[in-house]
């Protein structure tokens, strides 16, 4: 399970001078897609970031650590925001927490991003250690008002999405389960 924080990125987007911080993690969300190069191109063009900016971005997406030293290693980068600052202490509870009970089944991953503007804290993706190439299986996080969309009331809410195509489709390269060849067009496993 790979795990960043909203907070942590936008405050530290905002700490550079980003005048797009959505942009900038819409950036941040494609580095595997398109590359360092093109990301760093996104960041100046549409986050409004200096080269020296997006380049101390890209240094926050490489961080990857499976307890709390990731605090340290951002706090080097020399960035100062109080949204950074939340956002670190939220993250280094949930990934302290997790490393308390399982290390390394959590992973704080700061190019996690997740391209929606709607979370607005902790995200997560999740992979098959066997089959990292199949993608996400499992993701989601935390958004504060989602509900203020479709209703007049303000509440938090976490949630998530299972790829159940992806996840068959591993299942069955894994020798899981059989390939099953029916004339029905809805699989259910038992």
């Amino acid at each position: 399970i790979l795990v960043n924080n909203r907070k942590l990125a936008e405050g530290f987007f905002l700490g550079l001078g980003a005048t797009d911080p959505g942009a900038a993690l819409r950036a941040i969300d494609k580095i595997d897609k398109i590359g360092p190069d093109a990301v760093a191109a996104l960041l100046q063009t549409d986050a409004g970031l200096s080269p020296e900016g997006a380049q101390k971005c890209l240094a926050l997406a490489a961080i990857r650590t499976e307890d709390t030293s990731f605090v340290e290693q951002v706090r080097a980068l020399g960035v100062e925001h109080p949204l950074l600052d939340e956002g670190l202490e939220n993250l280094a509870a949930v990934v302290g927490a997790a490393y308390e009970r399982m290390p390394g089944a959590l992973v704080a991953d700061l190019k996690i991003a997740r391209g929606l503007d709607y979370y607005t804290g902790t995200v997560f993706e999740t992979f098959l250690d066997a089959l990292p190439g199949i993608g996400s299986i499992c993701s989601g996080g935390r958004y504060d008002n989602l509900a203020a969309l479709y209703t007049s009331q303000e509440l938090p809410g976490i949630g998530a999405s299972l790829g159940l195509d992806r996840l068959l489709a591993a299942m069955e390269e894994l020798g899981m389960i059989e390939k099953v060849s029916t004339p029905a067009e809805v699989f259910i496993p038992f």
